[in-house]
């Protein structure tokens, strides 16, 4: 069975959150409540006057031995044949489990509903043919998503400020070599 994944360069990014905006629209995320599914976050390193920012766009990286699943203590969090990692909303009991044990942030409490929710890789769209909302907006190329067999040998797993425990096996990967045009 396929299995997918996110690749993502790092200099491509420009920080203009079209992969948000689009994440955020196609899966109708509640506005005003600080959930996001994707993000555009700001790493920091070096020590100054050396010092480096680096943008990177995460999302949930549907890990293989995904330790949100592990941890739920209501079964809600389960793994599909093709490796999308989902939440059933009607099993949640928004303990946050989750959360504490995504090195991701990936999975986040809504305030409102009390229920846990996350990037769901746009599956709806993946079983229409289509890719992800957040994939086909960006403007750079910055954030592709594609087979997990093709992306794998792509890039390196890790990348400053990004936390990488091997026994998770995250689908992402980042380019590290030099942007070509």
């Amino acid at each position: 069975m396929k299995s997918y994944g996110w690749l993502f360069d790092p200099k491509r990014c420009i920080e203009c959150s079209a992969c948000e905006a689009a994440c955020k629209q196609w899966n109708q995320v509640e506005t005003g409540v600080n959930v996001r599914w994707r993000r555009v976050l700001r790493q920091e390193s070096g020590t100054f006057p050396v010092v480096q920012t680096t943008a990177v766009s995460m999302a949930c990286n549907h890990c293989e031995n995904a330790f949100c699943q592990k941890v739920c203590p209501a079964r809600a969090i389960w793994r599909r044949d093709d490796g999308i990692v989902l939440i059933d909303a009607e099993r949640c009991v928004g303990c946050g489990q989750c959360y504490v044990f995504c090195p991701y942030g990936a999975p986040q409490l809504n305030p409102t509903t009390r229920k846990t929710t996350k990037c769901t890789m746009c599956f709806d769209r993946i079983e229409q043919g289509l890719q992800p909302a957040c994939a086909t907006v960006c403007p750079t190329g910055a954030l592709q998503w594609g087979e997990w067999d093709e992306i794998q040998g792509k890039g390196v797993d890790r990348m400053p400020g990004f936390h990488f425990p091997r026994q998770m096996q995250p689908h992402v990967r980042f380019v590290k070599e030099t942007w070509r045009s």
